[in-house]
């Protein structure tokens, strides 16, 4: 089952219109509208990782390939002391809070954009909020949510298990 939720998790789990909840519980729960306001009711929700290039595909059936947008909300908790950045690469546009600070904010209309956060320090096993806004206008669609961790030289994709819908 572990496999699946992955593979779901990765492939979109375009599927389904309802919740997915995978067997760890593990993402953000990510509400997807049609058009650029994050209005009406979501199309579609599912619990992720923020990890994506769709290219000019849509992201979920249901939710159009161009003219979208996305919520993703939850939990992140810290796994070490220390100064962290969050990064984000975006097409179209973004916004991050983390613990209601808002980190990132390019709600542009753009091409493949990196956006990076100032440094902050977190405790570990801290937990914080998280919510990461965004837009695709047209053409190719890119969101991809990045931490620099304490010690560490590279940003890597946050990771499913550090994030929690609660």
């Amino acid at each position: 089952i572990g496999n699946l939720a992955a593979y779901l998790r990765e492939a979109g789990s375009d599927e389904s219109t309802a919740p997915l909840l995978a067997s760890s519980g593990a993402g953000l729960l990510g509400s997807y509208f049609a058009g650029v306001d994050l209005a009406g009711t979501p199309l579609v929700q599912r619990i992720e990782a923020v990890n994506f290039d769709w290219g000019n595909g849509q992201p979920a059936v249901g939710v159009p390939a161009d003219s979208f947008s996305v919520r993703w909300t939850g939990t992140l908790t810290v796994p070490n002391n220390g100064t962290y950045r969050f990064r984000t690469l975006s097409d179209d546009g973004v916004r991050l809070w983390v613990n209601g600070s808002q980190r990132i904010n390019n709600w542009t209309d753009h091409g493949p954009t990196t956006d990076t956060s100032g440094g902050f320090k977190l405790n570990a096993g801290q937990r914080i909020s998280i919510t990461l806004e965004f837009y695709e206008r047209g053409g190719g669609a890119v969101m991809q949510l990045q931490w620099l961790r304490p010690g560490t030289s590279s940003y890597v994709a946050v990771p499913a298990a550090s994030l929690n819908t609660r």
